[in-house]
């Protein structure tokens, strides 16, 4: 019975590793997600597609004989957990259950994706407004890169108000979400 392995490739050879993979007649299996940027200078939205799990895929092999033609492909480093151990097999359930996420696009951040789950853009600026009002935070972009402060306001899902700590005083200064980071408190 084919049982599911995990795969090491090359940096970057994901998908190179799955086209060789399925060339080679093996059944092969790549996580991915989506995600959706705005580019404000060209003022376009861009869906870039990712690798879930970077430098790592799935393949399905019916018996460890078959491990030939997977480690025969250019871009496979080694089937897990690697030399001097023998391949461990996955659970089938988790790799189906990756697959049905995927199909669902649980995994994407886009706004069709976000519709689809049922999310709207108020419940997701709710969401944030809860997550991040009151938390300390870090400037890692900008004028006031790391400088610490305190998020006051959360406006809509790139602008926040933070007060920082400027002279001696407060001061409230609006910043964009890309130019923060969240500190462990």
């Amino acid at each position: 019975m084919p049982e599911w392995y995990a795969v090491t490739t090359r940096i970057k050879g994901e998908r190179t590793a799955l086209r060789q993979l399925e060339q080679a007649g093996l059944e092969a299996y790549l996580p991915q997600y989506r995600i959706e940027r705005f580019n404000r200078r060209l003022r376009v939205r861009k869906v870039t597609t990712l690798c879930l799990f970077p430098r790592y895929l799935f393949v399905r092999l019916d018996r460890l004989e078959d491990a030939s033609k997977a480690l025969g492909c250019s871009q496979v480093l080694a089937i897990l957990p690697g030399r001097p151990h023998l391949p461990e097999p996955l659970p089938t359930r988790d790799v189906l259950a990756l697959r049905e996420a995927e199909a669902a696009q649980l995994l994407d951040d886009t706004d069709a994706a976000r519709r689809r789950r049922g999310e709207s853009t108020k419940n997701t600026l709710n969401a944030m407004r809860k997550r991040l009002t009151g938390k300390p935070v870090r400037v890692a972009a900008g004028p006031f890169t790391s400088f610490a402060g305190t998020v006051e306001a959360v406006d809509s899902l790139n602008r926040l108000k933070v007060l920082l700590d400027l002279f001696g005083r407060p001061t409230q200064v609006e910043l964009d979400t890309a130019q923060v980071e969240e500190v462990a408190a």
